[in-house]
Parts: C-alpha cells; structure tokens; sequence
C-alpha cells in the first residue's frame, strides 16, 4: 500500500549578490534575526549572472557569496522564504541597486533554488514562486542540470555546494 510521507528537513541558504560590503553585514544581522544562526559562509564567489528578469530589477553586481542557515526548514517552506528575501532585496536595493537574493534548499539529491517567473524548466510552486533544480547528486557528485546558469557551473561554486551537501548529509538526522 503506497503511502504519503513528509520528507525530512533541507538545508536552507541564499546567494546575495551585492555591489557595496556594507550590505553583505546589514544582510547578515537581518537574517539571523528572521531565519536562524548563519551555519555556513562563503568565500567570495564567481559572479552571479543575472537572467533577462532579474537585469530588469537588480543592476549587475561583483560580489557574491551564500549565507546557509543552522534552521531546517521543510521544502513547502521556501515560499515564505521567498517572500521575505524578496522584502529585503527591495529595502536593501534602495541602498544598493545591485543587490539580489537568491534563496534555495539542498537535499540528498539535489540543490533547488527559487525564482519569480515561469521557464520551461522551472515547476510553479504557488503565490508566484518557482522552483528551479540546478544540480542532481548522481554518480558520487554534485553535477549542475544543463539549464542551470553560468554562475552554478564555476568551480568554486560546485565546490562550496558540495560542501554544503556533504554537511547536510552528515547531519540530516540531527536535531
């Protein structure tokens, strides 16, 4: 008899691109306040290349770095973050125009991160948000999906969001 289970918690992070360092410090104090401890930061990381939408919202950026969180969360959950990203990606922008959130999730399989308009390649969730997959676990590595951008195919990215599901897997039974 097929039955219906909840997954366990992901790992829940956000790429901040941002131009001013100032804002990299702002980000980190209002989010630990929202979401939970910072468990893991980058190094500074390849340039986020924005897609048609987000060159329409965000100016180009030379920094970036992802933020991920001690906090679990479960993967209906990323909606809301969504939504509170998004409210300091606009109050932030006024400070910082090239300031862009990018929040996602890391499992045992893969790493999703979410994005607000429609692709072939991204699945609707709802209140406007959409998932995009951008590696699969297979074979004994992390291997970004040929649909991902630019930015998830650079080596030192691949290398950090190994880390981050390595750690994830090590501790995806701990409280």
């Amino acid at each position: 008899m097929e039955t219906l289970e909840r997954p366990i918690g992901v790992s829940f992070f956000c790429i901040l691109c941002y131009q001013e360092e100032d804002i990299l410090f702002e980000v980190k104090q209002i989010f630990e306040k929202r979401f939970s401890k910072i468990m893991y930061e980058s190094s500074p990381l390849s340039r986020f290349t924005l897609d048609d939408y987000e060159k329409e919202i965000a100016y180009p950026n030379n920094r970036s770095k992802v933020l991920s969180f001690k906090q679990r969360i479960h993967r209906e959950e990323i909606v809301e973050k969504k939504k509170e990203c998004l409210d300091v990606q606009n109050l932030l922008q006024k400070k910082d125009p090239s300031v862009l959130i990018v929040p996602g999730y890391v499992t045992a399989h893969n790493v999703v991160i979410t994005k607000s308009k429609d692709d072939f390649h991204r699945i609707y969730l709802f209140q406007g948000v959409y998932a995009e997959a951008v590696y699969s676990f297979t074979q004994g590595k992390l291997n970004p999906h040929n649909t991902a951008p630019n930015f998830f195919k650079e080596k030192d990215v691949v290398y950090f969001f190994t880390t981050l599901r390595e750690s994830y897997e090590f501790n995806k039974f701990k409280n």
